[in-house]
C-alpha cells in the first residue's frame, strides 16, 4: 500500500492559525499526513482540530533529529529554531511544507535556494496540485546528499559555500520548469513557493553542528541535506 504524501505545518509561535486555513488543510490535504512540529505544539494552546486526522506527530526518530538539528542551527544565517525544525521534519520525512500566513516568508529567507512570487493567490486546484508536486520534490539536486554532508562535516568554509552556490544554481535551474503552470517567473509581491536548504546555516553554525552530524546524528542525517519544498496556500 503507498504511503500517504506528508506536509509539515509551519506556524510562528504566539501567532493565530486562522480557522480557513486549518479547515481548507483538513479538508483538501486529507489524504496525506500533516504534521504538527513539536514546537508548534510547545508553544501554547493550539486549536482542537489540529489533535485529529490528518493532522497529527512526526515519527519519533524524526522528531528526535529535527529537534537536535534545530537548536543546533537556531540563530546561523538568521534562522530560527522553529522554523528549522519544520523544514528539518519535511527533509527528514520526505514531504513539504504547508504556509498558511505570508507573514512567513521572511521567516524561510534564511534557507531558499530558490523562490517564487505570483501576483494574486492561485486557484483552490492549482494550490492542491502543486502540494502534491512540491511533496514530490528530488531528494538531491546540484549534488548529493551525501556530498553536502561530507562538505558540512568537514567545515571546510570554501568547500561548504560551493556547494550551496551549486544547489541555488540547480534550484533556479528547476524552480521555473517544475512549477510552469503557476508562472514563468516569479512577479508579484504574494509568495508562492520556496525550495529550502539548510546546507548554508549549517556552514555558518560551525563546528556542533557538523560534529553531532557526525558522531551521533547516524545515517538518517543525510536526509537533512536533501531538498524540500514550502508552499504557500
Amino acid at each position: 500500500m503507498e504511503r500517504p504524501g506528508v506536509r509539515v505545518l509551519l506556524v510562528a509561535p504566539g501567532r493565530r492559525l486562522p480557522r480557513a486555513a486549518i479547515d481548507w488543510i483538513a479538508e483538501r490535504q486529507r489524504y496525506t499526513r500533516v504534521i504538527v512540529p513539536p514546537a508548534t505544539r510547545a508553544a501554547g494552546e493550539l486549536p482542537a482540530r489540529l489533535d485529529h486526522e490528518p493532522f497529527g506527530p512526526p515519527e519519533a526518530r524524526a522528531a528526535q533529529l529535527a529537534g537536535r538539528a534545530a537548536a543546533l542551527l537556531d540563530g546561523a544565517a538568521g534562522t530560527r529554531a522553529w522554523a528549522l525544525e519544520a523544514v528539518a521534519l519535511a527533509l527528514l520525512e520526505g514531504g513539504a511544507v504547508v504556509a498558511p500566513d505570508e507573514v512567513l516568508f521572511r521567516e524561510l529567507i534564511p534557507l531558499s535556494s530558490w523562490s517564487m512570487n505570483v501576483p494574486a493567490r492561485p486557484t483552490d486546484g492549482l494550490l492542491v496540485q502543486h502540494l502534491g508536486i512540491a511533496g514530490r520534490m528530488p531528494r538531491e539536486m546540484g549534488v548529493t546528499a551525501a556530498q553536502a554532508q561530507e562538505a558540512v562535516v568537514s567545515r571546510d568554509a570554501a568547500r561548504i559555500q560551493k556547494l550551496a552556490r551549486q544547489r541555488r544554481l540547480a534550484a533556479r535551474a528547476d524552480g521555473p520548469v517544475r512549477f510552469r503552470r503557476i508562472a514563468k517567473r516569479s512577479a508579484g509581491l504574494r509568495p508562492f513557493v520556496v525550495y529550502l536548504d539548510l546546507v548554508p546555516a549549517a556552514g555558518a553554525a560551525g563546528e556542533p553542528f557538523g560534529t553531532w552530524v557526525r558522531d551521533e546524528a547516524g545515517e538518517e542525517a543525510a536526509a537533512l541535506f536533501s531538498t524540500a519544498a514550502a508552499l504557500f496556500i
